[in-house]
C-alpha cells in the first residue's frame, strides 16, 4: 500500500510539472499560447529582430536575432506544433541589426543600427547564412524588389509643402555575397510602375530613367498573341 501512494505521489508530480510548462489553450481549442519554455532553448533568451524565409521544398525557417551580438538562432518553424532548432551561429556584424525587406528568394536586406550601413544575409545554404560586406549603396529608408534578383532603395527627406523627392539606387543582388550597383537615380519626383510589363519609370533631376523586366515583357507579349 505504502508503495502504491508514492507511486501515485510520483506521478502526481510529473503531472504538476508538466501543467507548468505546458502550452495555454482557449476554451474552444482554437488558439493555442507557446511560450518560451515550450521552446527550444535555443529561442528562450531575448531577441532583437526576426525573420521567416520559405524554402522552394517547402520547410519554412525562422531566423532570430539576439543578445545585441549578431547571433543567429535559426528554427524549422514547417509544423508549428513540432518547432525544432536548426543551429546558432554568430556573424560578424558592426551593430545589432534589424531584418528589412526579403530581395529574392535566397537573401534579405538587414540594417544596422546607429547608421552604421546595410547588408545582404545569403540564404541560398539556409543553415549556414553568409553576411555581406555592409555597404551604402545598400542604406535607404525603403526597399523594394524589382523581380527575384533586383532591389530599389529610396533614400531622401520630404520638405514641407513639396512632394517627397528622393535618390533611388538600383542593386543587382544575384550574388548575395557581393550586390552589384546598377545605376543611382537622384532627386527623383515620381516614380510608376507598369505592372503589365514590370516596367519601373523614375523621373530624376537628369530626366527619365527606365528599368525594364525583359522575362516579364516576354510574358506579356506570349499572353498577348495567345489573347490575339
Amino acid at each position: 500500500m505504502r508503495r502504491f501512494w508514492k507511486t501515485l505521489l510520483a506521478a502526481t508530480l510529473v503531472s504538476a510539472t508538466a501543467t507548468t510548462y505546458a502550452e495555454i489553450v482557449s476554451q474552444s481549442k482554437t488558439i493555442v499560447v507557446m511560450q518560451p519554455s515550450d521552446l527550444p532553448q535555443v529561442v528562450q533568451a531575448a531577441g532583437q529582430s526576426m525573420e521567416l524565409h520559405t524554402l522552394t521544398n517547402g520547410l519554412t525557417y525562422l531566423y532570430v536575432e539576439q543578445h545585441q551580438l549578431g547571433r543567429l538562432a535559426i528554427l524549422d518553424v514547417t509544423d508549428p506544433a513540432h518547432i525544432k532548432p536548426v543551429a546558432s551561429i554568430k556573424l560578424e556584424t558592426p551593430d545589432t541589426f534589424d531584418f528589412g525587406a526579403s530581395v529574392n528568394d535566397s537573401a534579405v536586406l538587414i540594417n544596422f543600427r546607429d547608421g552604421k550601413g546595410s547588408a545582404l544575409l545569403d540564404l541560398r545554404k539556409p543553415k549556414e547564412p553568409i553576411l555581406s560586406p555592409p555597404s551604402p549603396m545598400l542604406v535607404g529608408a525603403s526597399a523594394e524588389n524589382i523581380g527575384r534578383f533586383g532591389l530599389l532603395l529610396a533614400s531622401g527627406s520630404q520638405i514641407a509643402g513639396r512632394p517627397p523627392v528622393q535618390d533611388y539606387s538600383i542593386v543587382d543582388s544575384f550574388n548575395p555575397e557581393a550586390p552589384r550597383l546598377l545605376d543611382t537615380v537622384r532627386k527623383v519626383q515620381q516614380k510608376l510602375v507598369n505592372e503589365s510589363t514590370g516596367t519601373t519609370f523614375l523621373l530624376g533631376e537628369e530626366g527619365l530613367t527606365v528599368v525594364r523586366r525583359p522575362p516579364v515583357e516576354l510574358d506579356q507579349r506570349l499572353q498577348s498573341t495567345y489573347t490575339n
